[in-house]
């Protein structure tokens, strides 16, 4: 790039001696000339200069230069010398350029003709590398994909690069009148102020805050900026970068809400636990509820939880037990329709599943039920079904501060809660019906539903439910007694209605059969409740039931839980009486005790299949297919169980001494 502008040159040293040839200088090559008798004092007030022309006599020795440099920063340096010696010497030191002159030399035009195009060329050259230094600041820049500028005390913005533009929405026309605040949101405003000021005054500061653009799009930065000052140490602008951290803030989150979740889940593994450890330490169903209540909202997310269960309409659900922030809800929540007020809990009994409401302001239409939940800071809600082998227990209803509480482990990890819930009351209701001398006889018929009653309306026949055993697995098999039909006939109904049916004996038209069905079982369910099914029989499509539970049982809950399996049971009576003995009951929890659940599966098979009889209703080859054993492993479990029944027998009722 040629520069035909008149240049300005500092000469430094006497000018006496050189009066002739600074005139030549400023008449015949366009130079302006300022005289400086050393680098201090100018005998001019203008002390701008495009390039140093110095004495070799006022040069004395390298320090002598560096003072010159710093005097006229970045400005090219010429030495007039006399002697070619001299000018090697110079060169070493740093200087630019030497231009050979006599001070007696006369006339001085060919002198300033050479040291004009020295002083041009010099100058012409730090000026490109000057263009060429900028330009490729000006390109590092603009290769950032961080936002930088440089703004003045004032707050005008001298520099920036591209990015700013890009960001914000505003040309550079438009940058130019603006100030570094407008481009922040108003919340943020006094904090971005107060950085700058903090920069100016100590000279570093860091600030977060949200960038407005244009379009009114807040983008959350990290603004960090530094104070620059001038030769002399003054305060001269501030310069800095901006920093998107909306993926940060996105991690930092994610990372938040995954030890939060973290924490929440490591508490309700340790509330499983507890519950784990109330099962052994209540004794009742009241007390497994309400602890279970109590550890949920204790340094958790949670702030409520309540337990209930399906009330005497047999639509509104009814409190049990509660703790955390109740504030009158639980009574507030009934003042609308009973369905639609407790649609989550009761669609959770109903359905089976974890239900939840991630934002109940959004999610729930009931504004009764929404209304009083927002009132007492509930924002997210869990309703867990508390089932344990196909029977309801209620169900457990948690509620959060905030939304989206309950993601898809923590649901996971709350319908194993619920599970364990159950589990814990059906064991306590089934050890309350041990000890309990009082019990409750419920007499029900049905039309539908088992295997027995079908099948008896199917055939034409009569068949019993005798007994339930339970596989290693878990697999639920009933043994069945038929009356007035081939036990052929009964196992070809099974397996034409996807049951799975073997005969274990067959006498004719009588025998018993084995049956697996894929549906609800009528004995395992009151087993769960902690009753005893006494009779069972289906005669012609009708059946007809006998149930003993304890005294302390919740006769509603149970009958509504078989309605719910079995929709054709009707109530059509309801006893109470004395057991007869509770020394038979001492002597069964004894030997129930001593048994694995292998045994107890072999011994069942066994009895229910009339081993025990005589003559036999089967052999041990049949009962042992029964069990996919063999006949020695079946006689060998049966060894090992006739002799914990003897030892239990001597041990409950020892031999008189004589």
């Amino acid at each position: 790039m040629e520069y035909t502008d008149s240049l300005v040159v500092a000469f430094v040293g006497e000018s006496t001696a050189r009066e002739s040839l600074i005139s030549t200088l400023e008449r015949d090559h366009d130079l302006s000339v300022n005289v400086f008798v050393d680098e201090t004092r100018s005998d001019t007030s203008d002390t701008r200069a495009d390039c140093v022309v110095v004495d070799s006599a006022s040069l004395a020795g390298r320090e002598r230069l560096d003072t010159l440099r710093k005097r006229f920063p970045n400005v090219p340096v010429v030495v007039l010398c006399e002697t070619s010696e001299a000018v090697a010497q110079l060169l070493d030191t740093g200087v630019d350029r030497c231009v050979r002159h006599s001070r007696s030399d006369e006339p001085h035009d060919g002198v300033a003709v050479e040291l004009a195009a020295v002083v041009r060329a010099c100058v012409r050259e730090r000026r490109r590398v000057a263009d060429s230094e900028a330009s490729l600041t000006e390109s590092a820049l603009d290769t950032l994909q961080d936002i930088f500028f440089v703004f003045d005390l004032e707050g005008t913005f001298l520099q920036w690069n591209w990015r700013l533009t890009a960001v914000t929405g505003y040309g550079d026309e438009e940058l130019s009148e603006m100030f570094p605040t407008d481009f922040i949101a108003p919340e943020d405003v006094d904090a971005v102020a107060d950085a700058i000021s903090h920069a100016i005054d100590t000279g570093q500061a860091q600030v977060n805050a949200s960038f407005l653009t244009a379009d009114g799009e807040r983008i959350p930065y990290e603004f960090t900026g530094s104070l620059l000052r001038d030769e002399v140490g003054a305060p001269l602008a501030v310069c800095g970068t901006g920093r998107d951290i909306t993926e940060r803030q996105r991690r930092e989150r994610a990372l938040e809400e995954h030890t939060e979740r973290l924490q929440t889940l490591n508490h309700i593994n340790a509330v499983i636990r507890d519950v784990n450890s109330v099962l052994v330490r209540k004794s009742s169903r009241e007390a497994i509820e309400q602890a279970v209540c109590n550890h949920l909202v204790g340094d958790t997310p949670y702030c409520f939880a309540w337990v209930g269960d399906i009330g005497l309409t047999g639509t509104d659900i009814e409190p049990r037990a509660w703790a955390g922030v109740e504030d009158g809800y639980l009574d507030e929540r009934l003042t609308g329709d009973p369905v639609d007020a407790e649609v989550t809990a009761a669609s959770a009994i109903r359905e089976g599943c974890v239900l939840v409401s991630q934002n109940i302001a959004a999610d729930v239409d009931d504004a009764t039920w929404r209304d009083a939940a927002l009132a007492r800071g509930y924002r997210s809600v869990a309703a867990i079904p508390l089932v344990y082998r196909d029977s309801s227990y209620g169900v457990l209803c948690v509620y959060a501060p905030r939304e989206g509480a309950f993601d898809e482990t923590e649901r996971v990890v709350l319908g194993e809660l619920g599970e364990t819930i159950a589990y814990a009351i059906s064991t306590t209701e089934q050890r309350r019906a041990l000890v309990t001398d009082t019990v409750v006889e419920l007499e029900c018929t049905l039309t539908d539903g088992p295997f027995f009653v079908v099948a008896s309306d199917a055939l034409d026949c009569t068949l019993s439910l005798d007994g339930l055993t339970q596989g290693p697995n878990g697999d639920l098999a009933e043994f069945v007694s038929v009356r007035g039909v081939v036990p052929s006939a009964v196992v070809d109904l099974a397996e034409a209605r996807g049951w799975f049916a073997t005969i274990v004996a067959d006498y004719g038209d009588a025998g018993v059969l084995q049956v697996s069905t894929p549906g609800p079982s009528l004995a395992a369910f009151v087993a769960d409740r902690g009753g005893v099914l006494r009779d069972a029989e289906a005669e012609r499509g009708t059946g007809t039931v006998r149930i003993e539970l304890p005294q302390t049982a919740d006769l509603r809950s149970v009958v509504r839980g078989l309605q719910a399996q079995f929709p054709t049971v009707e109530l059509a009576a309801t006893r109470e009486r004395e057991r007869t003995s509770t020394r038979g009951l001492e002597f069964r929890e004894t030997f129930d005790d001593a048994l694995t659940d292998r045994q107890r599966e072999v011994l069942e098979a066994a009895y229910l299949a009339g081993y025990f009889e005589w003559p036999r209703g089967s052999t041990a080859e049949e009962v042992a297919d029964t069990l996919d054993v063999s006949a020695p492993t079946f006689h060998e479990h049966l060894r090992r169980i006739q002799q914990k029944l003897v030892d239990t027998f001597f041990e409950t009722n020892p031999p008189p001494t004589r």
